[in-house]
């Protein structure tokens, strides 16, 4: 098993960023015991540079740590146009503090104390999501305006220029795209999007959507495609 495991997650390169001198030698040798090449970094400031210059799968960082937190560095990193999904860990359930972490940009969030086990799973449904590219094929396009959603190259261009998405801020605005003018409440949102068994609150779509707002609209506070319904949610325009 594995051996299996190990062919299964071969070349898949994984961040690690955490203070603890403790746990995050363990997480590391876990993974690479499951194949994953693992670089791990000790604090925000040391991390941001091989995040941005180097091709990662998957960022598991740690939210407080001294110095630059793990939402600074995700921050930088999403302003820089790094894409890769991320996972936070974290010694505070607080709501709060998971709204901030999926402002952030976060994909997913893992509150301490957790076994490896759980951590893997977290990963490799992080992984099958963002891994759920396929080639081009004719017809697989959704066109409004000028937005144009390539469904299957899972890409968007607006009036021709690339829209850098998150795999999951993607996954939104396809499926609310595929149903214009049809209302979904955030549960319906999270059944949809979220890949992992985690329950997550209601509230945690509400930062993906203002990202993909400000990615896509030109007023962001006067949104044109991705619209609020009182009393249900969201849904996209069917004639923007």
């Amino acid at each position: 098993m594995e051996q299996q495991a190990a062919s299964k997650h071969s070349g898949k390169r994984l961040l690690i960023v955490d203070d603890d001198s403790e746990m995050r030698p363990l997480l590391a040798e876990y993974f690479r015991r499951l194949g994953f090449e693992v670089v791990e970094r000790e604090s925000g400031e040391a991390a941001l540079d091989p995040a941005l210059t180097g091709t990662f799968d998957c960022l598991v960082l740690d939210v407080s740590m001294q110095g630059m937190s793990g939402v600074e560095l995700l921050k930088k990193l999403r302003d820089r146009g790094v894409q890769t999904v991320a996972i936070f860990l974290t010694g505070h359930d607080a709501l709060a503090d998971k709204a901030a972490g999926f402002e952030a940009g976060a994909d997913d969030y893992l509150v301490k104390p957790f076994s490896a086990r759980e951590l893997e799973y977290r990963v490799e449904a992080l992984l099958r999501r963002s891994s759920k590219i396929q080639p081009v094929v004719e017809g697989e396009r959704i066109e409004v305006g000028d937005m144009v959603i390539d469904k299957r190259r899972h890409q968007v261009t607006r009036g021709g220029k690339l829209i850098e998405l998150t795999p999951l801020e993607f996954q939104i605005l396809e499926l609310l795209a595929t149903e214009p003018g049809k209302a979904w409440s955030r549960n319906e949102l999270l059944d949809q999007v979220w890949s992992t068994d985690y329950e997550g609150y209601q509230r945690n779509i509400d930062p993906h959507i203002n990202r993909l707002r400000k990615k896509l609209e030109t007023d962001p506070k006067e949104p044109r495609y991705v619209l609020t319904v009182r009393g249900v949610v969201y849904k996209f325009n069917e004639a923007p």
